[in-house]
């Protein structure tokens, strides 16, 4: 049995050694498409970056939508009284005067 394994393992090492070019072009071959995939700049990070580029594009959507709703806010509190009186009372708790505050109170426990 083991002189059988040796005369395959010959053979192969026989085979290999007289195909050596074509071994040497399918190594190369395989270290360039590695690189080319796996490498710094190859396709797989040329998908990670566009991935992160599209959410960051959607983020930066998001944020600018944002700003022109506080604008328009900002507009309107330099414009409207109401739009004063309003935030005056939800945000500093503040009343006409005349005006009485109920406060409720809830009962937590239950």
């Amino acid at each position: 049995m083991q002189m059988k394994d040796d005369s395959f393992v010959k053979n192969i090492i026989r085979y290999v050694y007289h195909r050596r070019k074509f071994f040497f072009f399918i190594f190369v071959l395989i270290a360039v498409l590695s690189y080319a995939v796996f490498g710094k700049k190859g396709i797989m990070q040329r998908f990670e970056l566009e991935i992160e580029n599209r959410e960051l594009k959607e983020k930066l959507k998001a944020e600018q939508d944002r700003s022109i709703m506080l604008q328009k806010e900002i507009d309107e509190l330099k414009t409207s009284d109401r739009k004063i009186e309003k935030v005056a009372r939800e945000k500093y708790n503040m009343v006409k005067e005349g005006e009485e505050i109920y406060k409720v109170v809830t009962d937590s426990a239950k």
